[in-house]
C-alpha cells in the first residue's frame, strides 16, 4: 500500500501566527499552487478518479481535495493540532518560558485549552488503524503536523525527531509517500 500526504497550500496568514485548528481561508495563489500539485500527482501516476482521498475538515485541505477528486471523505480526526489559547496569537506574544516548556516537554505538555502532542498523536493514530484495514493505496489531505504524527505513528520514528527533521521538507502543497508492506513501514520520499 502506498500513503500519499498532500499539505494544503498557502495560507491568509502572517507567517509568525500560531494557526493549528483555526479555519483560515487559502491565499490568493491558491490557483496557480493547485496547478504544480497537479503536475506532482501526474509525475507520481497517481489515478485520484480510483484512488480514495481523505482530507480535514478544515477549509485550506477541504478546497484542496475537492479540487483533485470528486469522490473526498471527510474526517475531523485529520485536523491540526488544537492549539487552544494560542490559537491565531502571534508567536511572540507567548511567554517564552511557555514556549521552552512546549519543546522541552514535545509530547506530554498541554496548551492552555489545546491537547497535547500525545492526544494529538492518539488522534491520528486511530484514524491510521481504520484506513491500514482498507488495504488500498491512497491520499490524505491534512496539515504539516498532522502528516509528520502519521509518519511517526506508521513508521516508529519518534515524534520529536520527525518535527526537527521533517518540519521544513513539508511545505505548502508539498508531497509526501510512507509505504506500507507486512515487514515494515518506509519513508520514500518528505516534501516533494
Amino acid at each position: 500500500m502506498k500513503f500519499f500526504f498532500l499539505r494544503h497550500t498557502s495560507l491568509k496568514v502572517g507567517s509568525d501566527i500560531f494557526y493549528g485548528q483555526t479555519d483560515l481561508d487559502v491565499s490568493d495563489s491558491f490557483s496557480s499552487e493547485l496547478e504544480i500539485i497537479k503536475k506532482k500527482i501526474i509525475v507520481e501516476e497517481i489515478d485520484t478518479k480510483k484512488i480514495k482521498v481523505f482530507s480535514s475538515p478544515l477549509k485550506r485541505c477541504l478546497k484542496l481535495a475537492r479540487s483533485i477528486s470528486d469522490n473526498v471523505i471527510i474526517d475531523d480526526r485529520l485536523k491540526e493540532l488544537n492549539l487552544g489559547d494560542w490559537e491565531m496569537k502571534k508567536m511572540g506574544s507567548i511567554s517564552r518560558k511557555e514556549i521552552e516548556k512546549w519543546e522541552n516537554n514535545l509530547l506530554t505538555y498541554k496548551i492552555p485549552n489545546g491537547e497535547s502532542n500525545r492526544d494529538f498523536l492518539k488522534r491520528l493514530r486511530s484514524f491510521l488503524d481504520e484506513i491500514i484495514k482498507l488495504q488500498e493505496d491512497l491520499m490524505i489531505v491534512a496539515h504539516a503536523g498532522s502528516i509528520n504524527g502519521m509518519i511517526s505513528n506508521l513508521t516508529n520514528e519518534p515524534f520529536d525527531k520527525l518535527i526537527k527533521n521533517y518540519w521544513e521538507k513539508i511545505r505548502y502543497g508539498s508531497l509526501s509517500l510512507i509505504k506500507i508492506d507486512k515487514k515494515e513501514n518506509k519513508i520514500i520520499y518528505i516534501g516533494k
